[in-house]
């Protein structure tokens, strides 16, 4: 028998030096964050680096990577876009890639140590079609510059690893549930943030910092966050704490299936009924005072593929009953607090249940007509990093500044050409397909955190039609994610490995 002594794992020069070049990419990022800062606190100067430092050691160390996800969430969803509006500097949003590729560099070291065999998702060749579509933009002659260009390849191919750590991680109903748990408690959040917000005018809520003050009253390049009632009087958009206007609304709307799955799972879930209805309540707030009619929609469709996906079981049905009553008392709720749908002081009249298709076909008529001019005219490109986040830093005068990327496919042709919308459109199709395939999953519970990350990738990728979700955040962090958790389950479930129901006609047909 081997002795305890020689049974330990002693770390090869290679993995502390690997721990020495993320501890130290950490903390250079995090001073050059620290460069942006406006403020002239001790605290922040000096405490942000160190902090950020440590909590990425942290996560490249540490080998249970739901917890280091779980960070990562919160910070996407809590600090992300506060720490950018409050800096006015895109630079702050380095932390994000810091805390990831922290996770991503101990995952590697680990795997490279290990000897272990490594199973491949089914179509990560799909993924790095795509990041090689991007990459190759930087050769595009319409590009203004290399460092231009490296910036808008960031934007498409940054939260690509998240595909493998989905699906490497999410192989487990109760990590799936953990996800949604914490995605609720994101929306709560920004809920009372986007609740404050709203009762704000738009010089208090511009005083917040240098990029809140751009954000309500507008750049050279970008109209201001703000609206005017029937009666002529401003208000704003709350951005909660994201980067921009209708954050809260859209966590919400990410969070919502994932709620119903946890309030219909029974079991363990059963104690956390009060903290549900908490997170419901300040969900729907953050959506009601979001100001955001994409969000509303998208939490619509959201819920109403979520019952599609789950209506064929027991608990399905309870979900069904328990969205009605929900609805009524979310109707009730916000039509009392907020004024109702009718009110002045919001923009949700025109997505009345009559007036929902009529008011998105008009809202982008004109961005989805130039679809196929833009196909003939750009079929390569027309410069990476243009348009999106990316697009925020180039100097005026672009060429390229007057075309329409209002939706997700103009958007794709204008930065990666059709190419890159062709691979990307066949990787969120495809994972939506294994998604809708995972219904007959057997494990009740396991089909309902399933259905709920389904869902949401569905309304997401309908929304493409009023605005692009590849490229920001936190819609761009989820769809890699969820496409590597339905390409893992999916995979299981096609080895036989997870128990699936047959289908009735099947069935029927079958000899006893």
């Amino acid at each position: 028998m081997a002795s305890a002594a020689g049974s330990r794992r002693v770390s090869p020069p290679l993995a502390l030096g690997v721990a020495a070049a993320s501890i130290a990419g950490a903390a250079a990022a995090g001073l050059l964050a620290v460069l942006a800062f406006r403020s002239t606190s001790t605290l922040i100067h000096v405490g942000a680096p160190a902090i950020l430092a440590g909590v990425a050691t942290w996560m490249f160390f540490s080998e249970h990577y739901e917890r280091t996800l779980a960070v990562l969430v919160l910070y996407l969803g809590l600090l992300d876009g506060f720490l950018k509006l409050k800096t006015g500097s895109t630079v702050a949003t380095l932390g994000r890639d810091v805390l990831l590729y922290a996770i991503v560099a101990g995952a590697l070291v680990r795997l490279a140590l290990g000897h272990r065999p490594i199973r491949v998702p089914r179509f990560a060749l799909g993924v790095v079609v795509w990041v090689v579509v991007c990459a190759v933009q930087v050769l595009n002659p319409v590009v203004p510059s290399i460092g231009h260009a490296i910036a808008g390849v960031r934007q498409h191919v940054e939260f690509v690893p998240l595909f493998f750590l989905g699906y490497a991680v999410m192989r487990s109903e109760r990590r799936l549930m953990g996800l949604f748990a914490l995605m609720l408690v994101v929306a709560g959040v920004n809920g009372v943030v986007s609740l404050v917000q709203s009762h704000l005018s738009p010089a208090q809520l511009a005083a917040w910092g240098p990029g809140y003050t751009s954000d309500v009253f507008g750049t050279a390049g970008i109209s201001g966050r703000t609206f005017v009632d029937t009666t002529g009087l401003s208000h704003v958009r709350p951005p909660a704490l994201g980067s921009d206007f209708g954050f809260g609304g859209e966590v919400a709307a990410m969070a919502l299936p994932g709620l119903l799955a946890l309030a219909v799972a029974g079991g363990r879930y059963r104690r956390r009924i009060p903290l549900l209805a908490a997170g419901l309540v300040l969900a729907v707030v953050g959506l009601a005072t979001s100001q955001s009619r994409t969000a509303v929609v998208t939490a619509a469709v959201a819920v109403l593929c979520f019952l599609l996906l789950t209506v064929t079981s027991r608990r399905g049905l309870v979900a069904v009953l328990m969205t009605a009553v929900l609805g009524v008392a979310t109707y009730a709720g916000v039509t009392t607090l907020f004024g109702g749908v009718t009110s002045a002081a919001n923009r949700y009249s025109s997505i009345a249940p009559t007036k929902v298709i009529s008011t998105t076909v008009n809202y982008r008529a004109t961005t989805l007509e130039v679809i196929p001019t833009y196909i003939v005219d750009y079929p390569l490109g027309a410069g990476i990093g243009e348009k999106g986040p990316a697009g925020a830093s180039s100097v005026g005068g672009s060429a390229t500044n007057s075309l329409d990327a209002e939706s997700e496919p103009t958007f794709l042709i204008l930065e990666v050409g059709v190419p890159g919308l062709i691979v990307l459109c066949a990787l969120v199709f495809y994972a939506i397909w294994m998604g809708v395939g995972l219904r007959m999953v057997e494990d009740t519970r396991l089909h309902l955190a399933l259905a709920a990350l389904t869902a949401v990738l569905v309304a997401l990728t309908a929304s493409w039609v009023v605005g692009a979700d590849t490229a920001n955040s936190p819609t761009s962090p989820f769809i890699w994610l969820a496409l590597g958790t339905l390409a893992y389950w999916h995979s299981e479930m096609r080895r036989g490995r997870v128990a699936s129901r047959p289908r009735r006609l099947r069935a029927s047909l079958a000899t006893r």
